[in-house]
């Protein structure tokens, strides 16, 4: 490999790693792996946002977190690419997030909520 090729692999996001579009398993909360894998980003978001609203339903201050965690741009943001600060806010967004969510888990909607943030932020949680 040249020494170019070696710098542009370096610098290559890793959004644009071939082998995040290619997974054989993936984590997840409530699929196997194997099928994990098949599930899209809009799939894990509507299973998540649905569940959102099941919650909304049952404790109103979940309202809260639609915006940094269940929206459109939260569907469309690459960690990768955001500055520091925005990746300490996402993490505060989340684990504030997990510790309102903590009396719910065994709930379904709560499981669906936590699917999307698995899909969505598993960096680290692959095999």
């Amino acid at each position: 490999m040249t020494s170019l090729a070696q710098q542009l692999q370096r610098l290559a996001l890793p959004q644009s790693d071939p082998s995040l579009l290619s997974r054989d398993e993936v984590a997840s909360l409530l699929f196997d792996p194997k099928e994990a894998a098949t599930i899209d980003r809009d799939t894990a978001f509507a299973i998540g946002c649905t569940g959102l609203e099941e919650l909304l339903g049952i404790d109103p201050s979940f309202e809260r977190f639609e915006a940094p965690l269940f929206s459109q741009l939260a569907k469309t943001l690459e960690r990768s690419v955001q500055t520091k600060a925005v990746n300490k806010q996402l993490d505060e967004n989340i684990s504030l997030f997990l510790i309102h969510l903590s009396p719910y888990f065994l709930l379904k909607p709560a499981q669906k909520c936590l699917e999307w943030l698995i899909h969505r932020y598993q960096t680290g949680l692959q095999k």
